[in-house]
């Protein structure tokens, strides 16, 4: 049996007329915050579902629009509609998936411009608790905010500069329930919508939104990223401004991350925004940026190892790791900007020459660090080389990735040889993470070992660590002979492309061998080779189909390369046996070839020797 104030508020909620509806409510409201832990979980859901959806879009309406002669009045009511909503989703389940609660969410979204303080930061709240759809399910509050228009989000993104969590309701949002919206109207309001957040933080600090465009783009769905962003250059000038201004710790995780997470996204891009300075600009405001990323680096890089064990490592590690990704962009970004005047033009020859001084000492105590890690974990001293399981050991630690994929850009494209003879100190390293590879999570980190061993092997150094750590036979080989043999649905490009910077090892390899002998390895390569199977491609081929003709390509001149290495002590018999098979195989491929009209590329496989 009811009370008789729970009756009354059912009898007054039940009336036609707003005014007994808007009573019936305060009632209510009064009930739940004296009594709501006396209410049985029915009577609360009772409640609930007694109040009219209608009504309660209209209390909030009335609280959605500029000052009038009735604003008071019209406060009152949004505050109370509001509140409501608030406490019943604290005391039912999945409101998220609730169409009576999360389809309250666009007049939700339109009222906090003019609603008091207390009651906007209570609609955050209360969208925000709405948004969180679990992730098997199509409909509810993320999805329902998801399909908003642009004019719908825009109330909420003019206050984000003072309610920061405004971004995970965005997050929630374009993560959790872009799924049900088509990709293009996501796509374009995605884009317009960040536009629209870089405008209302002007004046004020950009730390959250760089935070919160980070989280984005590592996060949602790559279908949903524009390719042509409209936001890319204003937010690369954010993180200049950033960079060249006082910053505390979080600012400079912000911009540094916001930059690793953009020139992964756009790596064609990005880059051009991030690292070009207006030639005729009398502050280098990219090359500032570059300079700060490059001394955090160093500045930190120092003191990080008796950090191992330290609370504060893991965040440290993120923010090195993202600014070792930056300065890989801006090494490879260089190397395409000997070919570009524009670009030539901001860098200044006083500038070259400072950044590849600054470059050589950054690569130099990088190296020096992955090493110091490497001996800390050989002699196992667990105080200094973290245990797996705090998810900081030297197979888990994000910056060990980031460096080898900086070294690995310079060894492969820079040929001083001070620090290829260095980085020989790390082939011991390289072994084991390219061993490891295939039974952890780490990041891929294979395709960068192996540009880093072309640097590498162009040293004595070098190769004598290289065949002391016998890492040719123990996983280049046969990482390459499971390429070739693997059926070609198994294989994705970045196998291909991994396959082909094997080969070019082993022509490094090649070149320095004074002996050029016939032996077990070759013999073994040759009739591998020789058994491969070419098939057919269409001419709507697309990056994978060309990644595997350029991997076969590679492959048909390698062997070419080792039978005419290996002519004087191979068997003749042997010899005719293989060139028999590769005729074969080299027409196969320069018909595909042929297929995707690359003239070139059909040359280049004629010009082969095979007679």
């Amino acid at each position: 049996m009811e009370s008789p104030e729970i009756q009354k508020i059912h009898q007054l909620l039940a009336a036609k007329d707003d005014t007994s509806r808007f009573v019936g409510l305060l009632l209510l409201k009064t009930t739940l915050d004296n009594h709501a832990a006396k209410l049985q979980q029915e009577q609360v859901a009772a409640l609930w579902n007694s109040i009219s959806p209608r009504f309660l879009d209209r209390l909030i309406r009335t609280g959605s629009h500029p000052a009038s002669e009735q604003k008071k009045q019209s406060g009152d009511m949004l505050d109370v509609a509001v509140a409501v909503i608030y406490t019943f989703t604290k005391l039912l389940n999945d409101c998220a998936l609730s169409e009576r609660f999360y389809a309250r969410i666009p007049n939700l979204a339109n009222a906090v411009l003019y609603s008091s303080g207390e009651t906007t930061q209570r609609i955050v709240d209360l969208i925000h608790v709405l948004v969180q759809q679990p992730d098997d399910q199509v409909a509810g509050g993320a999805t329902c905010f998801a399909k908003l228009d642009v004019g719908s989000w825009g109330p909420l993104i003019e206050i984000a500069p003072q309610h920061e969590t405004v971004f995970s309701i965005f997050h929630w949002a374009w993560v959790k329930g872009s799924t049900a919206a088509p990709a293009e109207t996501m796509r374009t309001h995605i884009d317009d919508a960040l536009r629209l957040f870089i405008s209302s933080f002007k004046g004020n600090n950009p730390t959250p939104l760089l935070n919160f465009i980070t989280l984005i783009f590592d996060n949602i769905n790559p279908n949903l990223r524009s390719s042509n962003p409209q936001w890319l250059q204003p937010v690369a000038r954010l993180i200049h401004e950033m960079a060249s201004s006082k910053q505390t710790e979080d600012g400079r995780r912000a911009y540094t991350q916001c930059a690793a997470s953009l020139l992964a996204t756009y790596p064609e891009k990005a880059p051009e925004a991030l690292f070009s300075d207006d030639p005729n600009s009398s502050k280098p405001i990219a090359y500032l940026f570059v300079k700060m990323v490059q001394v955090d680096i160093l500045s930190t890089l120092h003191v990080l190892m008796p950090k191992l064990t330290a609370a504060e490592y893991p965040s440290i590690s993120r923010r090195i790791a993202a600014a070792l990704d930056v300065m890989t962009a801006f090494v490879g970004f260089l190397i395409t900007a000997a070919d570009d005047i524009t670009i030539q033009q901001g860098l200044t020859p006083d500038r070259i020459i400072e950044l590849h001084e600054e470059l050589v000492r950054t690569i130099g105590d990088v190296m020096e660090y992955l090493r110091d890690r490497w001996d800390a974990f050989l002699l196992g001293t667990r105080t200094i080389e973290p245990t797996r399981a705090s998810g900081t050991s030297i197979f888990e630690d994000p910056i060990i990735p980031a460096a080898i994929r900086l070294v690995a850009t310079w060894l492969r494209d820079d040929d001083g040889e001070a620090l290829r003879t260095q980085a020989a100190g790390l082939v011991e390293l390289f072994a084991e993470l390219y061993g490891r590879r295939t039974s952890t999570d780490m990041p891929e980190v294979r395709l960068p070992i192996i540009a880093a061993l072309e640097g590498i092997l162009q040293t004595p150094d070098g190769r004598e660590a290289f065949n002391e750590t016998d890492l040719l036979s123990r996983h280049l080989y046969p990482d390459l002979r499971l390429i070739l043999t693997s059926q070609n649905g198994d294989l994705t490009a970045s196998d291909y492309i991994r396959g082909s910077a094997i080969e070019q090892v082993l022509h490094i390899l090649m070149e320095y061998d004074e002996t050029s002998r016939y032996h077990a390895g070759s013999m073994d390569l040759l009739e591998l080779i020789a058994k491969y199977d070419v098939k057919p491609i269409k001419a709507e081929g697309g990056l994978l189909d060309r990644s595997r003709l350029d991997l076969q390509t590679d492959t048909l001149e390698l062997a070419v390369t080792v039978l005419e290495a290996t002519s004087r002590s191979a068997p003749l018999e042997f010899q005719q046996k293989i060139k028999d098979a590769l005729k074969g195989i080299a027409s196969k491929i320069m018909e595909n070839w042929g297929a995707l009209n690359d003239e070139n590329m059909v040359a280049r496989v004629a010009e082969l020797r095979l007679d």
